[in-house]
């Protein structure tokens, strides 16, 4: 899932077809069981589904996000990447979005989350790996790494973030 959701979206399709267009490449199921499909998806993701017959210019950043994360999903992934899953959000729909990663983490998922939020990342990664630069500075378990901060950097960004008791 991109950071940018709208620049992921094909202009000249509707949301139907965005969200059906996995199972069809891959050949599952008929074109009603497709549409039915892409229907429980989207309130899944509670994307409008008289949203559904829009193109994504007709769409706000957060419905085309959420949309993004419906196709991503129509294929039930063992492993989903995210950038930024919730930039595009407003509160209500980040916590949504959490709920849901953290149950399809529950259920299986593998996430990778490429992300500068770190009590996003707190509540849905086990591991953590900071960049600087695109160098590391800082590797492992997130309960290890995040409330006792080595690099100063780190220290920067959580003290601007949040506290540990």
């Amino acid at each position: 899932m991109f950071q940018e959701p709208l620049a992921s979206l094909p202009p000249h399709r509707s949301g139907w077809e965005i969200l059906a267009e996995p199972l069809e490449v891959w050949g599952r199921g008929s074109a009603p069981e497709r549409r039915e499909a892409a229907a429980r998806m989207a309130a899944r993701v509670k994307f409008p589904e008289a949203a559904l017959a829009q193109r994504p210019e007709a769409w706000s950043g957060g419905l085309a996000q959420r949309l993004c994360l419906g196709r991503a999903l129509m294929l039930e992934p063992a492993l989903l990447v995210l950038d930024e899953p919730c930039s595009a959000l407003d509160a209500t729909q980040a916590s949504h979005l959490l709920a849901l990663l953290l149950d399809l983490k529950a259920a299986g998922t593998a996430l990778l989350l490429a992300s500068h939020d770190l009590l996003m990342a707190q509540q849905l990664c086990d591991q953590v790996l900071v960049l600087e630069a695109g160098r590391p500075i800082a590797q492992g378990p997130i309960d290890a790494v995040l409330p006792e901060p080595v690099h100063p950097t780190l220290k920067a960004l959580l003290d601007a973030t949040f506290t540990f008791p």
